[in-house]
């Protein structure tokens, strides 16, 4: 998948806003288009921004540079790129709909082998058989190397694939165990293509061998929709969570492994979801601004009214799946739900920034800006910032390559452990996930807010 990828602009032109006028004509208009985008960018952020007192004035800037490199010149140290810049795509970009790790072939300093991470459903990857924890040892006949690497992914024509598996097997020398994958089969992969990449990935119920009914949900980012149907996956979301309800679950397991964020809005109604019922129209924490929009200021709740059609599950226990992927407002969602003591990690520990973007759309309709609009704080005033949440039982997905398995699977490494612990045959190091670092206080404002919101570690 490795979709991010922005449209060209034309290069930076080797100019300064002072050489602009020549020879008494005023050359400003056949420069404008070239430097519209950064204005408005600029513009955005001085108004919107967090930390807008940061941005350097206008005579210091470079309004040539690319949209990207533009904003990475003008946001606060304090913004450790949370926030961003994207091009709008109406349709989704073409792709096979599959991602995947490289490991270098045994006793081969320049081969490769590709262990599929993630399938998108309705895509030329599930089309072609492919699943998670399937290898791909040679694409079209030949082994994969870092030159031919390009292939999996970005010729965008139909590909046949050597697939293999993983086993261990006996060095002759040594007699050691060793890791290798072996040929398997074929797959023939179309051609990429539009494909949709929904968050609600994986669900099930699972009962445990000591009968208690957990359900497991793959949400792999916190979108509410499409621009067709702006509450497409909320909408799932809640059919899930009826479905869970139907079913009777005590406990959640939420696997956010290659979560990387998205929308705090989604992560509100997940916290209404699976929030005890007794928590529900109780304070969950509340958006800060900075001095210019201070009137935006609001708390945020347990809100009953965000479940709709869903069901609130009422978790008595529950677990967060992570990895070293999970990151924005995964952290931020757990930093909500701390307070409640009944979360706990599996995987990674997760960091905090304790911010939410906002996304703003160019006049065209090209671009996206997402700047930091405000610090999200909990029901106990902490923001988080600056911390990070230790995981309840530290393991990765690939510590054994054997238990790289579809999701769902019970034998799946980071699934099987969580299991585990919630039926008591794995036992935690830490109850709960817990902030590693002091939680970050907000500073109170002065009455005439002449500046922006502080914070400070307490």
């Amino acid at each position: 998948m490795k979709i991010r990828n922005l449209l060209l602009i034309p290069a930076t032109l080797v100019a300064t806003l002072s050489s602009l006028t020549s020879c008494g004509v005023d050359r400003w208009p056949e420069y404008a288009a070239e430097t519209e985008l950064d204005q408005w960018i600029t513009t955005v952020m001085r108004e919107n921004y967090l930390w807008y007192t940061d941005i350097p004035e206008d005579k210091n800037l470079n309004f040539f540079k690319a949209p990207e490199d533009f904003l990475k010149s003008i946001v606060s140290k304090e913004d450790n790129a949370a926030s961003y810049i994207d091009t709008i795509y109406q349709q989704p970009l073409p792709s096979y709909g599959f991602d995947y790790n490289l490991y270098q072939v045994v006793n081969n300093d320049t081969a490769y082998n590709a262990l599929i991470t993630y399938v998108l459903p309705d895509s030329p990857a599930s089309a072609a058989g492919l699943k998670r924890g399937d290898w791909i040892v040679e694409v079209n006949d030949e082994v994969i190397t870092k030159k031919s690497e390009s292939k999996l992914l970005n010729t965008g024509l139909a590909l046949k694939l050597t697939t293999g598996t993983y086993t261990y097997q006996t060095d002759p020398e040594t007699e050691a165990q060793i890791g290798v994958v072996v040929k398997s089969g074929t797959a023939q992969i179309g051609a990429e293509q539009g494909v949709e990449d929904n968050p609600i990935h994986y669900h099930s119920v699972i009962t445990t061998a000591n009968g208690i009914k957990v359900g497991y949900l793959v949400y792999s980012h916190f979108t509410a929709g499409t621009e067709a149907d702006p509450q497409k996956y909320n909408e799932q979301l809640r059919a899930v969570s009826r479905e869970f309800a139907t079913a009777g679950i005590t406990e959640l397991i939420l696997d956010l492994r290659y979560n990387k964020g998205g929308s705090l809005a989604c992560a509100q109604l997940l916290c209404a979801l699976v929030a005890p019922q007794s928590a529900l129209g109780t304070p969950l924490g509340n958006l800060t601004y900075n001095d210019k929009l201070a009137s935006k200021d609001r708390s945020l709740t347990f809100d009953s009214k965000l479940i709709g059609s869903g069901s609130n599950l009422n978790i008595s226990q529950g677990f967060i799946i992570s990895s070293n992927a999970t990151a924005g407002v995964s952290g931020v969602m757990l930093n909500l739900l701390s307070p409640l003591k009944r979360w706990g990690l599996v995987g990674s520990n997760v960091s905090c920034n304790g911010v939410a973007t906002e996304g703003f759309a160019d006049p065209t309709n090209t671009w996206s800006l997402n700047p930091v609009v405000c610090t999200v704080y909990n029901s106990l005033q902490e923001s988080g910032r600056g911390g990070s949440f230790t995981a309840t039982k530290t393991i990765s997905e690939t510590n054994n390559l054997t238990k790289f398995l579809p999701f769902g699977n019970p034998d799946e490494m980071l699934l099987s452990t969580t299991i585990g612990l919630i039926d008591g045959t794995i036992k935690p190091t830490s109850p709960t996930a817990q902030s590693t670092i002091q939680p970050v206080k907000e500073v109170i404002r002065t009455p005439a807010r002449k500046s922006i919101t502080r914070t400070t570690i307490r």
